[in-house]
């Protein structure tokens, strides 16, 4: 082989070795700075799809609500959080039967009201699917109407959802 031909064969495997460097190097980023999913929940007639995302920057806990509507595959952010819920995981989207609300409940959120659920965990979201309405109980968000007790009074829920009585 000659000097042209080695020089070839070195061009190929320098390239071949960046563009795997570069790939391993968006593995990386993406794995490290990229969405997570942390909970996801399909409505009782599954044709929508809510979840609970965040970026995994190991700072802040910044997370946000989507529901994706499982026939036209079109996708909406219904909340962006503040800093706060952490750790990860401690939350849970409780959809009503008939999947015109869903509910964010958990135990590591700053709220405005002190709304216990009978397990210990907090109401702090409620979005009524038909409207678009949304009720938060953030002590930090003042964008949403104030979440209620009385709101979800009547509301049969897919899990037990009970306030806690206040002594």
């Amino acid at each position: 082989m000659g000097t042209t031909g080695v020089k070839e064969l070195r061009n190929i495997v320098v390239f071949f070795v960046v563009g795997l460097i570069l790939i391993a190097l968006g593995w990386w980023l993406n794995s490290a700075f990229g969405e997570r999913m942390t909970v996801s929940r399909l409505s009782p007639d599954e044709t929508f799809r809510a979840s609970l995302t965040e970026k995994a920057t190991g700072f802040d806990r910044n997370f946000q609500i989507r529901i994706e509507n499982l026939i036209t595959n079109a996708t909406i952010t219904i909340f962006r959080s503040p800093d706060e819920g952490r750790p990860y995981g401690t939350e849970r989207l409780i959809w009503s039967k008939d999947g015109t609300k869903l509910l964010l409940v958990g135990r590591h959120f700053f709220v405005k009201e002190d709304l216990f659920l009978d397990n210990g965990d907090q109401l702090y979201f409620l979005y009524e699917v038909p409207t678009g309405r949304s009720w938060c109980n953030s002590a930090e968000v003042t964008r949403f109407s104030p979440l209620k007790a009385i709101m979800i009074e009547g509301i049969d829920f897919t899990e037990p959802v009970r306030l806690k009585r206040k002594l």
